[in-house]
């Protein structure tokens, strides 16, 4: 079971309004708002929110009603979809010259402008131009009259000061060249929740926040969702004795053994093994994950059929160098 505090997550994101200052805060919402809820996240949000960042077309219409601006942050060429956009006013990533080209010919077919912010590669290889691409783009913008470019982003792969600065240097360049070839101020973006806490310097015009909004980056901020379940039986397991399939846990003194009812099938990973779930109070740790059971050392705890454990909330995060807490939020149920 999961519950969301919307108090955690409005003091999360007022956390970093302040922090912000004058930079704008794009509060990412993308994949159902990392399994928090899109639609009544962004209705928290709103009041706060300069901006918010969604996976598709379809995410935007579900957050269209809220008056703020929306950028897709998913690249997208199907007709459809870029009409839809264009109608709804949403702002759309334009990463290559495939997307170019198709965001401006839908855009002209449904008579308006579209809106657009350019993507610029600066080290993940993911989406994005490059600085040899931008002279090319720059001339083919000036020759297309169907897409307005609002701003110019891209994206940390890194959260470490040195990368960050590589990177931000490089972004910086492309991002001169862009307003200065096409003549216009743009809104520039690349930080996002490690970086706008680790320095102003990456914050810019605006920084695109999402973890932090759910409370991971530092002990200011509070986690937002909690997802706990029950102890569906209690063994004794004798020195010897295996736990779970392959032998892989093997008890080398006689323990206790809560079977929690959990498991891959509802996003507790199995490489999740030696996580410490929340029992009683107690932190435990579990020694082997089935499809839709873990089972979790309680020994010295007391613990009955029917108690409940906690995996994910304040004070308990079960992610490890494997499964990042990113994954949990999105996937933990």
């Amino acid at each position: 079971m999961q519950t969301i505090d919307y108090d955690a997550l409005i003091k999360n994101a007022e956390y970093f309004k302040k922090i912000l200052g004058d930079s704008k805060l794009c509060a990412v919402i993308k994949n159902d708002a990392y399994g928090h809820g899109l639609e009544r996240v962004a209705r928290y949000l709103a009041p706060i929110a300069d901006f918010f960042a969604v996976g598709s077309v379809y995410e935007a219409e579900q957050v269209a009603h809220f008056d703020r601006d929306v950028l897709v942050l998913i690249p997208t060429t199907a007709e459809n979809e870029i009409v839809r956009a264009v109608e709804s006013e949403t702002v759309l990533t334009v990463d290559s010259f495939t997307t170019l080209f198709a965001v401006n010919t839908s855009a002209e077919k449904a008579g308006k402008r579209a809106r657009a912010h350019i993507k610029i590669d600066s080290g993940m290889s993911r989406l994005g131009f490059l600085q040899n691409d931008l002279p090319n783009l720059i001339n083919t913008l000036k020759k297309l009259h169907s897409i307005d470019v609002e701003g110019v982003y891209s994206h940390f792969w890194g959260d470490g000061e040195q990368s960050c600065d590589n990177q931000l240097e490089y972004y910086l360049k492309c991002a001169e060249m862009l307003e200065n070839g096409l003549n216009k101020r743009l809104i520039k973006h690349i930080a996002n929740t490690s970086a706008a806490l680790l320095s102003d310097k990456y914050r810019l015009d605006m920084a695109r926040v999402g973890l932090g909004l759910y409370g991971y980056g530092n002990n200011a901020l509070r986690p937002v969702k909690t997802v706990t379940t029950r102890v569906v039986a209690v063994k004794r397991v004798l020195r010897g004795e295996v736990v779970g399939y392959g032998g892989i846990f093997k008890c080398e003194k006689d323990v206790d053994i809560a079977v929690i009812n959990v498991g891959y099938a509802n996003g507790f990973a199995r490489t999740l093994t030696n996580a410490c779930v929340r029992v009683n109070g107690r932190f435990c740790p579990v020694v082997a994950v089935c499809m839709a059971m873990i089972m979790a050392d309680v020994s010295g705890v007391s613990v009955q059929v029917g108690d409940e454990v906690t995996l994910v909330g304040e004070g308990v995060n079960i992610s490890n160098e494997k499964v990042i807490i990113y994954e949990l939020l999105c996937n933990l149920h």
